[in-house]
């Protein structure tokens, strides 16, 4: 669905084939003058925006969580298309950062490699569940957290009662193994990148972190690039989606959900990352401490640290410096 408005009118409302050429079409009824277009960022990425402004148009996508809800509870494409072309032109909508066509196929191969590693992580389970079902335990002296060449072949030696068992765990170990295969060599493809000139200085001052090592590195370098786009430390804290409500009294500070409207990627990084970082350094796990004592919630508490954490980073990249230990803020 397509909604035009100029000076305030309604030039047109309709629904167009999705293809370039008709929309190119409409938008060249409309002259010479600077022409706004806006879509709601989601599942269809980002090909309709660089289309849009290889063409001249000044193309602005919105993050769907922050436009506002008004009218009742009827949703439908032709609504939300007028609403959000009155909003454009009233000035009342964001934009989102877009990146580099270049630096989102940089995101994608981090994404997909800490997709793999969920997947791989998955199967892994399911084969330690199916012997835990069946009472099958391990010899002693092999080691089930890092499995090595030896484990596996014990896994693959077990013999079954029932020929059916035999052959599900048969197919996890190949889909493990395949997993596995895909995950070291995206780990390798991901290095390479790390210690590209684009990344490589960043790399080096985020690893600088307690419990930030290069995939965390470059996760949050992918998802973020140019952190000279926060203007101040706050930004970044909302961008990820690490601002919780704070309500607080003479006596008590209670603290609300964070909102999760940001960047996940980063954000649960930055969550598992602070975990580590508080029993590295002391500064920061007083300030959890004294966090978890005023919420009363350990996960509340490595929240807050996660966004200290995401300001900091900030001031490091910014500032091309390492983290030094002991120092809030």
């Amino acid at each position: 669905t397509l909604t035009a408005i100029c000076d305030g009118e309604m030039a047109y409302d309709g629904t167009i084939p999705t293809d370039f050429e008709r929309l190119d079409n409409i938008l060249a009824r409309f002259g010479q003058g600077k022409v706004h277009t806006i879509y709601e960022a989601g599942t269809f990425g980002l090909w309709l925006h660089d289309h849009l402004m290889e063409k001249g148009y000044d193309s602005v996508v919105t993050p769907p969580s922050l436009v506002p809800k008004i009218g009742g509870k009827v949703k439908t494409d032709r609504r939300d298309s007028k609403k959000l072309a009155s909003m454009l032109a009233s000035g009342f909508l964001k934009r989102v950062y877009v990146l580099t066509p270049e630096e989102r196929a940089d995101r994608e191969l981090a994404r997909t490699r800490n997709q793999i590693e969920r997947h791989r992580k998955r199967v892994k389970n399911q084969i330690k569940s199916k012997l835990l079902f069946y009472g099958i335990r391990k010899p002693k002296e092999l080691n089930d957290t890092h499995w090595s060449q030896a484990y596996l072949r014990w896994l693959e030696e077990i013999e079954w009662e029932y020929e059916h068992l035999r052959t599900s765990m048969a197919y996890l170990l190949d889909l493990f193994r395949y997993l596995d295969r895909q995950y070291k060599e995206l780990n390798r493809k991901v290095r390479e990148l790390a210690q590209t000139e684009k990344y490589k200085e960043r790399v080096r001052i985020l690893t600088s972190v307690p419990g930030i090592g290069i995939f965390t590195a470059m996760t949050i370098l992918v998802e973020l690039q140019d952190v000279e786009r926060f203007s101040k430390a706050e930004e970044i804290a909302s961008f990820l989606g690490l601002t919780p409500g704070q309500h607080s009294t003479s006596d008590k500070v209670r603290f609300g959900h964070i909102t999760q409207c940001g960047n996940v990627h980063v954000r649960k990084a930055l969550v598992e990352s602070s975990w580590t970082l508080i029993r590295y350094d002391k500064a920061m796990g007083m300030k959890y401490e004294r966090l978890k004592r005023q919420c009363g919630s350990g996960n509340k508490a490595i929240v807050g640290i996660a966004r200290t954490l995401a300001i900091r980073i900030r001031r490091l990249l910014l500032d091309k410096q390492e983290y030094a230990l002991g120092v809030i803020g």
